[in-house]
C-alpha cells in the first residue's frame, strides 16, 4: 500500500532543498505550498516572475494536485493561458509521480524563453516576441542543416579516403578474413591428401579431415 504522507514528505524536503527562500509551506492540512519561479535564481535580470501555488490532495500523486498561477510580474494573460496548459500537459504526463518539481521547472524554462524587459503583453511585445520565435526556429533549420551537410561530408570522405586503420578495425578484419579463409583452408588440405594417398590409408585420412 502507498504510503502517501511520506512520499509527499519527501518531495516537500526536496523542494525545500532546491528552491530554498523561494519555497514555501503555507499548512500541513490540507498539505499547501508555493514555490516562487523566476527565469534565474540569482535574483539578477528576472523581468518576469510568478507563483506556483500547490494544494496537495491525500493521495497525491495519483491524484492530480490544485495549481494556482500567481503573477508577480512581466506576464501578460496570454502567457498565463500558454502557463496553464503546459502545467496540465506536465500532470497528464507525469501522474503517478512527485511532479512538483518538474512543474516548477516547466514554467522556469517557460519564463527563461519570454524574460524580457518591459513584457506588458502590447501588440509591440508580441510582434517582438513573434520575431524572436521566428529567429529561433530559423537558426534552428540552419543548424539542422550545417549539422546534416557535415554528416554527408564526412560519409564522402570515408568513402574517399577509406575507413582508417586502427589496432581495432585491423584486428576485426582479420577475424573475419580468417572466418572466410578456415574452410577453404581445410578443403585444400583434403584435396592434397587425396592427390598423395590412395586405398584404405586415403578413406582414413579423409575421413579424420572432415
Amino acid at each position: 500500500m502507498t504510503d502517501y504522507k511520506e512520499e509527499q514528505a519527501m518531495e516537500v524536503e526536496a523542494l525545500e532543498a532546491i528552491y530554498m527562500d523561494d519555497f514555501t509551506k503555507l499548512s500541513d492540512e490540507p498539505l499547501t505550498y508555493q514555490v516562487h519561479v523566476v527565469p534565474n535564481q540569482d535574483g539578477e535580470n528576472n523581468f518576469v516572475a510568478l507563483i506556483l501555488k500547490a494544494e496537495i490532495p491525500e493521495t497525491y500523486p495519483d491524484l492530480e494536485p490544485k495549481i494556482e498561477v500567481i503573477v508577480k510580474k512581466g506576464l501578460a494573460d496570454r502567457q498565463v493561458k500558454e502557463i496553464k496548459e503546459l502545467l496540465a500537459q506536465q500532470i497528464e504526463e507525469n501522474m503517478g509521480m512527485a511532479m512538483m518539481y518538474t512543474l516548477s521547472e516547466a514554467v522556469r524554462e517557460y519564463l527563461v524563453e519570454n524574460n524580457r524587459e518591459g513584457n506588458d503583453g502590447s501588440e509591440h511585445q508580441e510582434m517582438l516576441r513573434r520575431m524572436e520565435l521566428k529567429k529561433k526556429k530559423e537558426e534552428k533549420v540552419e543548424a539542422d542543416k550545417l549539422e546534416q551537410a557535415n554528416a554527408e561530408a564526412e560519409e564522402s570522405r570515408r568513402e574517399f579516403h577509406g575507413t582508417p586503420v586502427t589496432v581495432e578495425t585491423f584486428a576485426a578484419w582479420k577475424a573475419k578474413f580468417d572466418a572466410e579463409m578456415a574452410p577453404k583452408k581445410k578443403a585444400s588440405i583434403k584435396d592434397e591428401a587425396s592427390a598423395k594417398l590412395t586405398g584404405t590409408r586415403k578413406h582414413s585420412v579423409l575421413r579424420a579431415l572432415i
